[in-house]
C-alpha cells in the first residue's frame, strides 16, 4: 500500500549538483595531467567532499526512514497554534502538503487552503500534494493552490488560522521579509490564531527578533510569542547547530 511522500527539505537537486562537481574535478585527475594540477584538482574535490557529506547527513536526518525529527518540527507548529479547529485554516507554503494535511487530521471539521509557488529546486507539485491528502484520507477537507506568499490570492480576513513552515526565507519576489509576515497576517481574521516557522533569528533575513515582534505588535496584533526551535525539540547537537536560527512565531491576531 502506497504511503504519503513529504519529501526532504535537502533537495536531491542539491546533492545531485554537489556531487556531480566532485566528479567532474575528480576524473580529470585519473588522466596523465602535471602532478600540480592533479594536486590542485585532488584539494578542491576534497573541500567539496566536506559540505556534501553534511548535506548527506541532514538528508539523512530528514529522510522517511528517519521521519521523526521532520514531523517534530511540523508538529511543533500545530502545537503552538490555539485553535479549535472550526472554519478555515491557510498553509503558506504548503510544500508537499504535510502541514495542511496534519491540520486537516487533527481537526475534522476544518477546510485546509495549502497555497505555494513549487519552484523547480524543490520536487514538490500541486498533484503531489493533491495525492498525499488523498493517500491521509482528506482530500475533502484540503485544497491546494498555486500562489506566491509576497501576493496571497484572498481576501483581508479570510481565514480563522493561518501556519507556515521555513518558507519565509525562500521566498525570492519580495526582500523585505517582515512584510511577507505581514501580508500573511492581512488574511487572517481578527481574533484568528497563528503558528510560523522559520530562520527567525537570521538577522540579515529577518532583523533582529524583539524589534520584529515589536513591529508585529504595531501591526494591531493581539498576542505575539517567540520560540527557539532547536530548544523545544530533541534532536543530535549537529542538528541544534543547523537549526540554530530557527524560531517559532505564534498567537492571536
Amino acid at each position: 500500500m502506497d504511503s504519503a511522500n513529504y519529501g526532504n527539505w535537502v533537495p536531491l537537486n542539491l546533492l545531485y549538483a554537489t556531487l556531480g562537481i566532485i566528479l567532474i574535478l575528480l576524473i580529470p585527475s585519473l588522466f596523465p595531467i602535471f602532478l600540480v594540477i592533479r594536486i590542485i584538482l585532488w584539494i578542491i574535490s576534497g573541500l567539496l567532499l566536506l559540505p556534501f557529506l553534511y548535506l548527506m547527513y541532514l538528508f539523512y536526518q530528514f529522510s522517511v526512514h528517519n521521519k521523526k525529527l521532520q514531523y517534530k518540527v511540523w508538529n511543533l507548529v500545530i502545537q503552538k497554534l490555539s485553535w479549535n479547529g472550526q472554519g478555515k485554516a491557510l498553509d503558506i507554503g504548503t510544500g508537499a502538503g504535510a502541514l495542511a494535511i496534519e491540520l486537516a487530521k487533527k481537526f475534522p471539521e476544518s477546510f485546509v487552503m495549502g497555497i505555494d509557488y513549487w519552484g523547480k529546486l524543490w520536487n514538490y507539485s500541486k498533484l503531489k500534494c493533491e495525492k498525499n491528502a488523498k493517500l491521509e484520507g482528506v482530500t475533502n477537507q484540503v485544497v491546494f493552490q498555486k500562489a506566491s506568499a509576497s501576493n496571497l490570492p484572498f481576501k483581508d480576513g479570510e481565514f480563522d488560522a493561518i501556519v507556515s513552515n521555513f518558507v519565509y526565507h525562500e521566498v525570492r519576489d519580495i526582500k523585505d521579509k517582515k512584510k511577507l509576515i505581514n501580508e500573511s497576517f492581512r488574511v487572517l481574521k481578527k481574533g484568528g490564531v497563528f503558528s510560523l516557522q522559520d530562520t527567525l533569528k537570521n538577522e540579515k533575513k529577518f532583523g533582529v527578533v524583539e524589534e520584529l515582534i515589536r513591529d508585529i505588535k504595531e501591526w494591531g496584533i493581539e498576542e505575539v510569542n517567540f520560540i527557539e526551535t532547536a530548544h523545544e525539540i530533541s534532536m543530535p547537537n549537529l542538528l541544534k547547530f543547523e537549526l540554530k536560527t530557527m524560531g517559532l512565531l505564534y498567537g492571536i491576531k
